[in-house]
């Protein structure tokens, strides 16, 4: 399936106070990706690969599995990675909100992927029906996904379009600059990220950055 020129909206709403008692409690697992080596080439990966990632639906009562990269799905696919109770991912919830509606109004597919330990089915799915987060929501327990991307916080967003049978990472990072940096929380979001390289991609534009230092809450590792 093609993806759709469509041009994106890029106006935000607000996003709430600059504060909150919440933080304070994840001060210690609150960190910082590491901006971008430079690459001059974007990491890509083959159908087959990605095909192999095949997770939990949270919201499905009988635990029903979901191919994140299907062959006959879109060509477009934006993986998030949440947390229940990080609350810096929490404040992004608005963003994602919207983000998902702009890649599905262009023929894309955004997923919701928890794969912070402990998080279980039913938390997963309660804390998507209380923040009205109606993209599928995934359960990556094993942190396979996460570890394929390289991921190290959440929230952070990974864009990929697909090409034949390779995906092409076209963008990590935050979905928005509501955090400048690591205890610097603006008022309101000035630019959605996510939203600008999807409005970029559809039009046919070079991706101007494809990284982005993301500020988030550590993912615990699964021990190997």
């Amino acid at each position: 399936m093609g993806i759709t020129t469509v041009l994106l909206a890029a106006l935000l709403a607000g996003t709430g106070p600059s504060a909150s008692s919440a933080a304070a409690r994840y001060e210690a697992s609150i960190a910082e990706t590491p901006p971008s080596s430079g690459e001059s080439t974007l990491p890509t990966f083959t159908q087959d690969r990605l095909a192999e990632f095949v997770l939990t639906d949270a919201k499905d009562v009988t635990g029903a599995k979901r191919i994140v990269f299907a062959a006959d799905g879109p060509d477009l696919v934006v993986v998030a990675f949440l947390s229940t109770t990080c609350p810096i991912a929490n404040a992004s919830v608005p963003e994602i909100r919207r983000l998902h509606k702009g890649v599905k109004e262009v023929g894309g597919r955004l997923v919701a992927v928890h794969p912070m330990l402990g998080t279980t089915a039913e938390s997963a799915a309660s804390h998507a029906k209380e923040r009205r987060l109606e993209m599928p929501i995934l359960l990556d327990p094993e942190q396979r996904l996460v570890r394929e991307f390289k991921g190290t916080v959440v929230p952070e967003v990974f864009i990929l379009t697909r090409s034949g049978e390779s995906w092409t990472l076209r963008y990590r990072g935050p979905l928005d600059n509501l955090y400048a940096e690591i205890g610097r929380r603006r008022r309101n979001a000035t630019q959605a990220y996510a939203r600008e390289v999807i409005s970029q991609i559809v039009s046919g534009r070079p991706v101007s950055i494809t990284r982005r230092p993301a500020v988030g809450c550590l993912i615990e590792k699964v021990a190997p």
